[in-house]
């Protein structure tokens, strides 16, 4: 991914809090020179060693996991928070452009195959995304029907070998301009720039962009 220098994010308390808050990924992977792509919730968790992994599952009918074996390295893709930026917000003239804050997780995938190791995965994935519900569902609740979609499905981990954060946030422009952006988003203007404002207020201009 290229990252300008005023952008690059290498806090990985910060990458991982993106991981966290926008699960649903895109799982790409590559066969004969062909990519392939996957739209899939990932969670991510250290193993006993301190090892990042990502957890997940996909349909057995989905070819891609038959690929996992042969891959070196696959990219999980993390969207975060992003909107149009209007120009007509600037002091000086200048272009149109989009913010947004993104993590690239690269690692290396196997397949899960313990019966108990992924009904523990499917636990923590409903677990992180029933909260808050007055009768949260849990695969505790239905054994029958889980007992049935474990046969359709294959759970993998990814070993996270690096991430790369591009947190696009205005830094590049000058104070005034980022504090125009920001009251731009603030208005609600765009649609998504809600999330963005928080992220940019801990983010003041770098200065070159470069």
């Amino acid at each position: 991914m290229y990252i300008p220098r005023s952008f690059h994010e290498q806090d990985e308390s910060e990458l991982l809090a993106l991981i966290g808050e926008h699960g649903f990924a895109t799982l790409v992977t590559a066969e004969n020179n062909i990519p392939f792509a996957t739209h899939l919730p990932l969670l991510a968790e250290r193993d006993p060693e301190g090892r990042l992994l990502l957890q997940g599952h996909v349909a057995r009918a989905n070819p891609q996991w038959r690929a996992f074996a042969q891959q070196g390295e696959v990219l999980a893709i993390f969207t975060g928070p992003h909107a149009y930026i209007s120009p007509s917000v600037y002091r000086l003239p200048g272009v149109p452009t989009w913010n947004y804050a993104v993590v690239h997780a690269y690692g290396t995938p196997s397949i899960v195959e313990e019966p108990a190791k992924v009904l523990s995965s499917l636990r923590r994935l409903a677990s992180k995304y029933e909260a808050g519900r007055d009768n949260p569902w849990s695969p505790d609740d239905a054994e029958a029907v889980v007992r049935q979609l474990l046969s359709g499905i294959v759970a993998f981990e990814i070993s996270v070998t690096r991430l790369e954060g591009k947190f696009k946030l205005s830094q590049n422009r000058d104070p005034q301009d980022h504090d125009a952006v920001m009251r731009f988003l603030e208005l609600g203007r765009p649609r998504g720039g809600e999330g963005l404002v928080e992220l940019m207020g801990a983010r003041r201009p770098k200065g070159d962009g470069a």
